[in-house]
């Protein structure tokens, strides 16, 4: 395949360079400025168009096997694809059984493998003692290493009974491990000492009146935040390049951590809205940590540009319509689908809009989860060598986010009607197109939630199965 006359985002570059690409065998073989085709290859005119790597979104839970009602890797991947995303990371503790043990994993792959559209990853878990299960142990992080995971994953506070927090001393015999195992801790990073006994607090004030949601906001606020970074480089003093933090809501918090020698993400939700948008969003704004003040968004956007934010992620964690509508904000379930508007978001708000330049786009959206997962081999960039992972977006189109558009299960987004400058034309995954607007665009309009996937996810061009796990580091 040769992509011609586009305008490539490349490592390194502050600005668009016009290229022609070309893709043997899946990967990337030949940039140069000009290049003629060969007999019989194939060719996608991209004139006026930016060519952009695929993105890679380390943070999703796609729900595969065992809480499939929200979500399956299927419709995720699908939705992936969509919005540009080529490569996921999915989280551990959303499956049943969650993935802690490398016969978890086994489990995993065999039930994914024949329905992912994207290629993936997975990481594995870190959870506390509970009904359950045991408590993770050194020996399941080797043997889950072994099998080539990107990471491990913890909570400090955690809603899932299949999937317990954990106390300090238990995460920091697990911070050792993995420290030696060369493979990062990924943390959920909200102090239990305080959101716990706050809502307690807070709940009983209200008494029987409604709740608000203030209140849940005001139950796990800025300081939750600060407090379990806080403890987290504490813990793991003299391994401080283990830790990364998942989801930062909170400015001081990334900043604590950058300081300190760890990593951490935020979310496109943090980055769009505040706490005052609830009024408006209700539960289809909802995550733990929830969003904060205008002041912390603002200032999250220039973590993001100076890299003291690595890089952003979606938390991708849709739910069924009836736990998210009407039911109040402690009951509402946490979690917006978000892996199918990160990159378009990031695209019209933060380079176009010019928060971010052409370098930090890139990082923040794929290159820097490349680096810090072990998957920079394969992914993350266009070069020579990489897989032939490519969007093409048209910066003078338009896209206007609409929930019946959305290929997830879920579609309770606060995204809905935003309109957003720049459009995707087509993704390209290891030199195959998988996503066609233009096929998208046939659909007359709302989407089933179940269905083949033809008809679920008009747009996408592969076949499901298509996806392929990789391990870290990327043989």
């Amino acid at each position: 395949m040769l992509v011609r006359n586009g305008e490539a985002a490349l490592p390194g570059a502050s600005a668009p360079l016009r290229v022609d690409i070309r893709v043997r065998e899946g990967r990337v073989s030949e940039i140069a400025e000009r290049l003629e085709p060969e007999a019989g290859e194939e060719t996608v005119e991209a004139a006026g168009l930016l060519v952009l790597p695929g993105a890679i979104d380390s943070h999703v839970h796609f729900d595969t096997p065992g809480f499939t009602e929200r979500e399956s890797f299927l419709r995720g991947s699908a939705e992936a694809l969509r919005g540009g995303v080529t490569t996921i990371v999915d989280m551990p503790c959303t499956s049943l059984p969650p993935v802690v043990s490398a016969a978890a994993l086994r489990n995993k792959l065999a039930a994914v493998a024949p329905e992912a559209l994207c290629d993936y990853a997975f990481y594995g878990g870190i959870r506390g003692a509970g009904p359950d299960g045991p408590a993770t142990t050194e020996r399941d992080l080797e043997e889950l290493a072994a099998a080539g995971v990107a990471g491990f994953k913890a909570y400090l506070v955690s809603g899932m009974d299949t999937f317990p927090a954990v106390d300090h001393e238990h995460l920091s015999r697990m911070i050792a491990k993995a420290a030696e195992l060369g493979l990062p801790v990924l943390v959920h990073a909200e102090d239990p000492a305080y959101v716990l006994p706050a809502a307690v607090r807070i709940k009983a004030a209200r008494g029987a009146a409604a709740p608000t949601w203030d209140d849940y906001v005001d139950s796990r606020p800025e300081a939750a935040e600060l407090v379990a970074c806080a403890s987290l480089m504490a813990l793991a003093r003299g391994r401080e390049g283990t830790m990364h933090v998942v989801h930062v809501g909170t400015a001081a918090a990334a900043e604590h951590v950058s300081r300190a020698g760890g990593s951490c993400e935020t979310c496109a939700h943090y980055l769009a809205f505040s706490r005052e948008d609830f009024a408006a969003k209700g539960a289809s704004l909802k995550t733990a940590p929830p969003v904060k003040s205008a002041e912390e968004r603002e200032r999250l956007w220039e973590l993001l540009a100076s890299g003291a934010v690595s890089f952003v992620t979606s938390d991708h964690a849709p739910a069924r319509p009836e736990e998210k509508r009407g039911r109040d904000a402690w009951t509402a379930y946490g979690g917006i689908p978000g892996v199918g508007t990160t990159l378009p978001f990031l695209l019209s708000e933060g380079w176009l809009k010019g928060k971010l330049g052409l370098p930090r786009l890139l990082e923040a959206t794929g290159g820097a989860q490349a680096a810090r997962f072990g998957l920079s081999a394969r992914k993350g960039a266009i070069a020579l060598g990489k897989d032939a992972d490519l969007v093409l977006f048209d910066p003078k189109g338009r896209t206007t986010i609409r929930a019946e558009r959305l290929y997830s299960k879920g579609r309770d987004t606060p995204f809905e009607g935003l309109a957003l400058e720049g459009s995707i034309r087509s993704v390209y995954l290891r030199g195959r197109l998988a996503y066609d607007a233009a096929r998208d665009g046939e659909r007359p309009g709302a989407l089933p939630r179940e269905g083949s996937i033809s008809d679920a996810a008009p747009g996408v061009a592969l076949e499901p199965g298509f996806g392929r796990f990789l391990s870290r580091g990327c043989p």
